[in-house]
């Protein structure tokens, strides 16, 4: 990079933003040439976010209203940067954040939606107790109904598949014994030269552009797969609250099955 510290704040001279603006640049024009659908399935992620309705009085609206301005942009910039644990742990964060919502709303009594979401922070959402745990039994069984239209779509129960969806999130960011470094990693030294932590150009030369595009597949198939998941977490809310019109969650309906689509197709793809 041109950046140097003493660079900081002379007039005229280059900044760390700019690099990454010309990153961007230069890494959207690989995305677009390779797997032009994953900055569509980023978009639409992000507008099946902001079209959510703003609902006065439940904590699920003050964690979505926090996702898009913490978590929600900030997928697509690292997308562009090719900073691909900050795209999945982007990615797992909102997961995250929307189902503490949904505990917050339909499993902690409380009469503000800030003290039930503050009381569901402070005591800390265990998703693996959420998803196996006697104490939210009967929540799992609200859920589950809520989405038992999604059952012979999903192969397994909805609140299982929203787990492992979770789970499988994380698991590029975790890091193996005795490797070193996580399988996103290790896999992101196959194209580029720079720590993907950083940001890294998708340049790639003769012989490259294969590993590239099973690279940016699997990114592609972890953004449809969040999609989904969010889109479930978001529609059983709203079913189980009626908190939200019928055309609401029509809407969600419909993202749903969209995000379910194209995550059948990629995984055609990645099959082929």
């Amino acid at each position: 990079m041109r950046w140097r510290d003493e660079d900081e704040g002379a007039e005229g001279a280059p900044t760390l933003c700019d690099d990454l603006d010309e990153l961007c640049r230069l890494n959207e024009r690989a995305i677009m040439a390779l797997r032009p659908g994953l900055l569509d399935a980023l978009d639409a992620m992000m507008e099946d976010l902001l079209g959510f309705p703003d609902v006065k009085g439940y904590a699920m609206s003050e964690v979505v209203s926090a996702v898009v301005s913490t978590y929600g942009y900030e997928s697509i910039r690292s997308a562009l940067r090719c900073s691909l644990p900050s795209l999945y742990l982007g990615l797992r964060l909102t997961l995250g954040s929307l189902l503490v919502g949904l505990v917050a709303d339909l499993a902690v009594r409380g009469p503000a939606a800030e003290a039930r979401l503050r009381r569901a922070l402070e005591e800390g959402v265990s998703l693996r107790e959420f998803a196996r745990g006697e104490a939210y039994r009967g929540l799992r069984r609200r859920l589950n109904e809520a989405l038992g239209w999604l059952r012979g779509e999903l192969g397994a129960e909805p609140v299982d598949f929203t787990y492992r969806a979770y789970v499988t999130l994380s698991r590029p960011l975790q890091v193996a014994p005795g490797r070193g470094k996580g399988a996103l990693a290790e896999a992101m030294d196959d194209v580029v030269g720079l720590p993907p932590s950083i940001g890294s150009c998708l340049d790639y030369g003769e012989g490259e552009e294969g590993a590239l595009r099973r690279l940016l597949r699997r990114m592609h198939m972890a953004v449809d797969l969040a999609r989904l998941s969010n889109g479930m977490v978001l529609y059983a809310w709203g079913y189980l609250t009626k908190a939200v019109d019928e055309e609401a969650l029509e809407s969600l309906r419909e993202s749903i099955e969209e995000a379910l689509n194209d995550l059948r197709d990629a995984r055609r793809d990645e099959e082929a």
